[in-house]
């Protein structure tokens, strides 16, 4: 019996020792509250995956797919994650199916996230790209400006940001008048050439957020004990403070799309600092995930990330949640000609949050900015950037109602779904 024994543990090709593939997935609400598009993503592990041929599509009892797709995060050709969104009532429980299909028959569901990295390859062809890189040297600035949209951009059916990935690294934002994915063929003239086409308000709405000179929305930067240091250089400069940086999609899907960006040797008044960051958006939501892991800093230096507050005229609101998480909150007429109210908001772990503070209004380097100091936890820096737009597909004119959302993400955050996978 003991022989028999170890030869099923070593051949677990053998149909009757293998843990059984998950077939059931049951959900629980733990609040008297609704959860609408709640995000999931569950291991290969956890759901004890059998086949390499076949992959997890998650079902309703009555046989309607949930909308859901299988990641290939660590890009080795294996999935590593079953990724979906449902609804959620309050308190409520529900039990849902994963049927194992193989790749081919994997439905199509509505796209509802998409990454977008437009470059002009040859005069008038701008080709969208999964991965690129520059160095240090030759910026491109005014002649041939080859980004569409400054660098990638990403959206889902709420909102849409950008990244200034030439040498910038500010962080922008699109605010989005309809729920189909539009970024695609944002920043093109009609003659095939990248252009600012984008700021003028169109039906599927436009560039809004005013920067100025900030790093924007959820940009990096380091404080020193005598200095604050932008992540980026100036528009017009050619040499950048950093050896390299990288673009990659890690996946893109119709309920989460995900890349990575990699700046490889940010001169730090002489030190060198490798800086990765991965970006996360999930169907359904008013922003974004971002996780960041980075290399040694200098001594007594601090990562910091911030809202502009350029056009502020109100109170930012600072809010701690049952002590686990802390929100970054404004609501003004921060877009680009005042014209209209929009809400940003940091969520912080607060272990992770030293302490914020609010940069000078004029003289040189970060201007108008609320800014928060972090430190790492376990797996780096973690935190989640939101915007509600008046003109959006959800309209966030009112204060409260944009204070009440990130009251409700805090809530949710605080207050997991109970998950078993059977």
């Amino acid at each position: 019996m003991r022989i028999i024994y170890i030869l099923c543990a070593l051949l677990v090709s053998f149909s009757s020792c293998q843990e059984k593939a998950a077939t059931t997935i049951v959900l629980q609400n733990p609040i008297n509250k609704e959860r609408v598009d709640e995000s999931f993503k569950l291991s290969r592990a956890e759901l004890k995956a059998a086949s390499e041929s076949l992959v997890p599509v998650v079902k309703k009892l009555d046989g309607t797919y949930v909308p859901c797709q299988v990641d290939d995060i660590d890009r080795d050709g294996v999935w590593d994650e079953l990724a979906f969104v449902y609804t959620l009532k309050g308190e409520e429980k529900v039990e849902l199916m994963v049927e194992w299909v193989s790749v081919s028959d994997y439905p199509v569901f509505e796209r509802r996230t998409n990454i977008r990295y437009g470059k002009m390859t040859s005069p008038g062809h701008v080709e969208e790209l999964a991965f690129d890189m520059h160095g240090k040297h030759n910026l491109p600035r005014s002649v041939n400006y080859p980004y569409q949209m400054d660098g990638p951009a990403w959206e889902n059916d709420k909102i849409a940001f950008r990244h200034y990935f030439d040498g910038r690294n500010c962080r922008d934002l699109f605010g989005k008048r309809i729920s189909e994915m539009v970024l695609d063929t944002v920043g093109i003239r009609a003659d095939g050439y990248p252009d600012n086409t984008y700021q003028v308000l169109r039906e599927w709405g436009c560039d809004i957020l005013s920067a100025a000179n900030s790093f924007g929305l959820g940009g990096l930067a380091l404080q020193l004990p005598d200095t604050l240091v932008r992540m980026g250089v100036e528009s017009k400069d050619t040499v950048d403070i950093i050896d390299s940086s990288h673009f990659e999609i890690i996946t893109e899907g119709p309920v989460r799309s995900m890349f990575r960006l990699d700046f490889i040797g940010w001169d730090v008044l002489g030190t060198k600092i490798d800086v990765h960051e991965t970006v996360t958006i999930w169907a359904g939501k008013q922003g974004h995930e971002e996780d960041i892991r980075i290399s040694p800093l200098p001594e007594n230096a601090v990562l910091v990330t911030g809202i502009v507050a350029n056009n502020n005229t109100k109170e930012p609101v600072e809010k701690q949640y049952d002590g686990k998480w802390i929100s970054m909150i404004t609501h003004d007429k921060q877009t680009v000609n005042k014209d209209y109210e929009l809400g940003m908001a940091l969520l912080i772990p607060q272990e992770q949050l030293i302490e914020t503070f609010h940069t000078p209004d004029t003289g040189s380097g970060i201007l108008k900015t609320w800014c928060a100091k972090l430190k790492p936890g376990e797996k780096g820096y973690h935190y989640q950037v939101y915007a509600g737009w008046e003109l959006g597909v959800d309209s966030f004119s009112e204060r409260e109602d944009f204070i009440r959302l990130i009251d409700t993400y805090a809530d949710h955050l605080n207050h997991p779904v109970i998950i078993t996978i059977k």
